[in-house]
């Protein structure tokens, strides 16, 4: 099965054993293909959900790819988080208490300090009028929970680095991403 030896050595009772394994060294797995985001600029990243497990995990991966990430369990850590680090990137949970994602994604908007930010709505309703509503709070983008990497990734890639990010007008949306 492993292809291995076991040897055993001994001089008699009372004298000893000695033991050898001998396993040949396995092939080291094939190098993985490096994502997009990984190719990419490290990015700061904001990741709001009240689900610390879902945070932790969105920021877990990312933090891997080399991105600077915070996370922020409530709208109010949420605000203050964007305002004080100005990251490039939010990914928002809609479901949030006390005040949801939109409203979060609203006053970002309405904020100088976090215009131009890409906003990613995760939610796990992906119905076409949750994406129009996502689209009218300002988001960017719109993921369906849990977040593919994939997704993630090509949002990433897509994000201008810091300093070429425009301020935005409006509701901020994208053509075609929401």
């Amino acid at each position: 099965m492993h292809r291995g030896a076991v040897n055993l050595v001994s001089d008699g009772e009372g004298r000893g054993t000695t033991v050898t394994i001998r396993l040949p060294l396995s092939e080291p797995p094939p190098m993985l293909a490096q994502s997009p985001a990984a190719a990419t600029a490290a990015r700061r990243v904001l990741v709001v959900d009240d689900s610390t497990d879902a945070a932790d995990s969105l920021a877990m991966l990312l933090a891997l790819e080399g991105h600077q990430v915070t996370t922020a369990y409530s709208a109010a850590a949420a605000l203050e988080t964007a305002e004080r680090l100005q990251p490039e990137i939010a990914f928002i949970d809609i479901g949030l208490p006390q005040m949801d994602g939109y409203e979060v994604a609203r006053r970002l908007r309405a904020s100088d300090r976090c215009r131009a930010m890409r906003l990613v709505a995760l939610t796990g309703y992906g119905q076409p009028g949750d994406r129009a509503q996502a689209r009218r709070a300002g988001f960017d983008h719109h993921l369906i929970k849990p977040a593919d990497r994939e997704s993630v990734d090509a949002i990433l890639a897509e994000t201008p680095p810091d300093g070429q990010l425009a301020p935005r007008t409006g509701n901020g949306a994208s053509a075609g991403s929401v």
